[in-house]
């Protein structure tokens, strides 16, 4: 079964009043999903999952693994 079909499935058990919410809000998500689409923000490829204002630099991809502790610490709270 797709998404969609289960979708579907889930929101014919539900009574009038209820599906016309779910539509209210898909319609509500979806409008400011729309808003907030930059055009021609993803024309080039980049490496990782997201865009930032900062600028790592060139050799960080080589160097990243040796930030394992500083990294495991800012998370567990140990100190080095």
């Amino acid at each position: 079964m797709t998404l969609v079909q289960q979708a579907t499935s889930m929101l014919e058990k539900l009574p009038t009043g209820s599906q016309q919410v779910v539509v209210d809000l898909l319609k509500m998500l979806n409008s400011a999903n729309e808003s907030t689409i930059m055009p021609n923000t993803y024309e080039t490829g980049f490496k990782r999952t997201g865009k930032s204002d900062f600028y790592l630099p060139a050799d960080f991809d080589e160097h990243f693994d040796d930030m394992n502790d500083e990294i495991a610490a800012m998370f567990m709270g140990e100190s080095l």
